[in-house]
């Protein structure tokens, strides 16, 4: 794919989005879409519900165009480095290092960047990924202008049972690790009680973050580079390298993987709050997930009870969708859901667009919805 193939691509993909996809009818998105909402309500509250689905379309946009852009070398083009300095080029071409990055912007061009340079490097991915992309992975990288003397591209499963034995292989031989701490869809053993997790405080809230990969530099007394993707226009990619964070090999290798790990999510956190439609973990946090500020802010304005007046559905604090034509509402801030029946199903995502008088609603149902804050007064 030439650079004016790419564009053309890209810029189809960008429209489609922005003129044609809707998930309103589609249940799976729309569920999954709640998810999200309610994973933005509790991490970033100063967004308001209204932005969410904008948000969510955007997520999906540069969920694709993080696929397109793996596939040719033209992209670096477009990529703008930040904190790439000679120290870091040295180190990198000198001794093994474990790259830690995220699902964020064009995540998949630090691999591009690397054949460019030359490093050598192994990917470390989720069983998933490994299974539906492994190949191409390989293919792609093994037909780079600026593959290491025609070698090829190792794989790493993240969840194979001795994945900790053949990184420490990689490392032992001067190879670069490149993996994801932020996890993916296909991830399955990202859960809050993971003994390879621990809780590190993330925007508004906490999450449950891998800290292998931080015990695992302090085992190899190797470096960890934090490398973070995202966009300031569609045609400008940034690559920012944070600097290198040696083990402390005077630390508990406990209390090491635990501070760590929160450095490098400290490290991305302004990024990921500065652009949040460009990070693809919003469709999986709610995995992992350790809600600690469970107020979550609400429009309502606490106006008297006066019939005439009219109310609309909390959207800040609730979500309703169908899975399997299954009607539910959505608790954001503990991510709890309860089968609702059809006919509140209907009342309650009519009065989301189009606000409703009082009466529309039994008494007793609108008691019940109002004290809970499903139902607000505008």
């Amino acid at each position: 794919m030439n650079r004016s193939e790419y564009i053309e691509s890209r810029n189809s993909l960008i429209n489609d989005f922005e003129t044609k996809f809707s998930f309103d009818d589609n249940q799976p998105l729309n569920g999954q879409f709640n998810m999200v909402s309610a994973s933005l309500s509790n991490f970033i509250p100063e967004i308001h519900c209204s932005s969410h689905k904008d948000i969510y379309k955007k997520i999906l946009l540069h969920k694709k165009l993080s696929i397109l852009e793996q596939s040719s070398y033209q992209i670096l083009d477009f990529i703008e480095v930040e904190n790439f300095d000679d120290e870091i080029i040295g180190l990198l071409k000198t001794k093994p290092t474990i790259i830690c990055t995220f699902h964020t912007g064009s995540y998949r061009v630090i691999n591009l960047l690397l054949a460019k340079y030359k490093i050598p490097f192994t990917l470390v991915i989720g069983k998933d990924i490994t299974e539906k992309e492994g190949e191409l992975f390989s293919s792609l990288f093994n037909d780079l202008p600026g593959n290491v003397d025609g070698n090829n591209l190792k794989i790493i499963n993240a969840e194979n049972a001795k994945a900790g034995v053949q990184m420490l292989r990689e490392l032992k031989q001067g190879k670069t690790l490149v993996l994801y701490i932020d996890g993916n869809s296909g991830a399955g053993t990202t859960t809050t009680e993971n003994e390879n997790n621990c809780s590190v405080n993330f925007l508004h809230q906490q999450i449950f973050a891998r800290k292998g990969i931080s015990f695992l530099a302090h085992v190899s007394n190797v470096p960890i580079l934090t490398v973070a993707s995202y966009r300031k226009s569609w045609d400008e990619i940034r690559l920012r390298f944070f600097d290198p964070i040696y083990p402390d090999k005077s630390k508990d290798r406990e209390k090491f993987a635990i501070e760590t790990t929160q450095r490098i999510y400290d490290l991305i956190a302004p990024i990921i709050r500065s652009y949040p439609e460009q990070w693809e973990g919003w469709l999986y946090i709610h995995k992992v997930a350790n809600i600690v500020n469970s107020k979550i802010q609400s429009f309502n304005s606490n106006h008297s009870l006066i019939p005439t007046e009219k109310i609309s559905f909390n959207s800040q604090l609730f979500g309703i969708f169908k899975l399997h034509n299954i009607p539910f509402l959505l608790k954001k801030n503990t991510y709890s859901f309860y089968e609702v029946d059809g006919k509140l199903y209907d009342l309650l995502t009519g009065c989301i667009e189009h606000p409703v008088r009082r009466e529309c609603f039994e008494n007793n149902v609108f008691h019940q919805l109002y004290e809970q804050g499903v139902l607000v007064y505008l």
